[in-house]
């Protein structure tokens, strides 16, 4: 919910949307999750507790998209065993084969999204088709490295081997490929992530932030501890884990469709920005895409067939297994 003013109350079992003159009813079953973004909001205590009765969780961010507070049920799924387990890999190689993994489904899922645009560009830009290609093959290549890694726990050697990696893919071959996927009048030099002024790194945090608030429902509810990471080092607030499965998301879940609303919705960079802050119209109608895609079914190079959110929850899954040594971890790769 974006526009100023607006509140949610609850009648039975629905919620009852109301702003200036407009009232909408919506079933709580219907709901997956309750973003106020931006200032100008209210809300019952009411609303809150049909929320939770129906496990949906209540996030509030700021106008940028990237939450400052959530509400989740006071008790949450999952066991003490496996967040033991999480605590504890960190200090041997079950926490090292989570860092790898991470790492491998972003490095494919970049030159992934390359060839993706490379098979649809051919024909009309075969120049920046042939880039596009050459730098997911570097990517491809940086892979054999990470591959090549090898360490008992997750010290400061392992971390920066690592990050050292992920840094050359990022800053060397995917971001100035993806500045080149971008309508020719939006300016892309590199990512800026707080603050940022120019409207393409501002829809790419927007995305992210409403990203961060799919992957910690799941982590959440999922029973893992959301600021133990691994990839991500400690720091107090960090929400570490959730960061370090977003990872391997970005990519198709963000990237993707800030080129895709960019080129089909013909904007300007005067039409997005309002001084520093994206305009209201905007952030809404970006969400509203971002929730088409998450609802939409994507398949992985395994052959699962799923909606975004059904393989954000699969990851969780799939972490919580090998967190308790019964399989070991399989990064989502989406197909291209």
């Amino acid at each position: 919910m974006t526009d100023f003013g607006i509140s949610l109350r609850v009648k039975k079992d629905c919620f009852i949307v109301c702003a200036k003159d407009i009232k909408d009813k919506i079933s709580a079953s219907k709901v997956s999750k309750i973003v106020f973004m931006g200032p100008g909001k209210g809300f019952s205590v009411d609303a809150v507790r049909l929320a939770i009765r129906f496990r949906i969780p209540v996030f509030f961010a700021y106008s940028n998209g990237y939450p400052y507070a959530m509400i989740f049920p006071v008790v949450a799924v999952g066991t003490v065993k496996v967040r033991r387990a999480q605590y504890e890999a960190y200090m041997c190689d079950i926490g090292v084969d989570l860092v790898l993994g991470f790492l491998r489904g972003k490095l494919r899922n970049q030159a992934n999204l390359l060839r993706f645009f490379w098979k649809s560009r051919r024909r009309t830009s075969p120049d920046l088709a042939e880039v596009l290609k050459r730098n997911a093959e570097s990517i491809k290549y940086l892979i054999t490295q990470l591959d090549s890694l090898e360490a008992s726990c997750i010290d400061s050697d392992f971390r920066m081997s690592v990050m050292n990696i992920e840094a050359r893919a990022a800053e060397r071959y995917y971001w100035p490929s993806f500045a080149l996927l971008l309508p020719s009048w939006f300016k892309f030099e590199k990512r800026v992530k707080p603050n940022a002024r120019d409207p393409v790194n501002a829809l790419l945090n927007l995305g992210y932030g409403l990203l961060f608030m799919e992957v910690v429902k799941e982590v959440i509810y999922g029973g893992l501890d959301p600021y133990a990471g691994f990839l991500h080092a400690d720091r107090s607030g960090r929400e570490s884990l959730v960061l370090d499965v977003m990872e391997e998301f970005r990519q198709w879940c963000v990237d993707r469709l800030v080129v895709k609303f960019l080129s089909l919705k013909k904007l300007r960079p005067e039409e997005i920005m309002d001084g520093n802050r994206i305009k209201r119209n905007i952030v809404g109608a970006f969400c509203k895409e971002f929730e088409k895609m998450m609802d939409s079914v994507f398949v992985n190079t395994y052959g699962e067939k799923r909606s975004m959110r059904g393989h954000i929850s699969a990851q969780i899954r799939r972490i919580k297994r090998h967190l308790l040594g019964r399989e070991e971890y399989r990064p989502c790769i989406f197909a291209w």
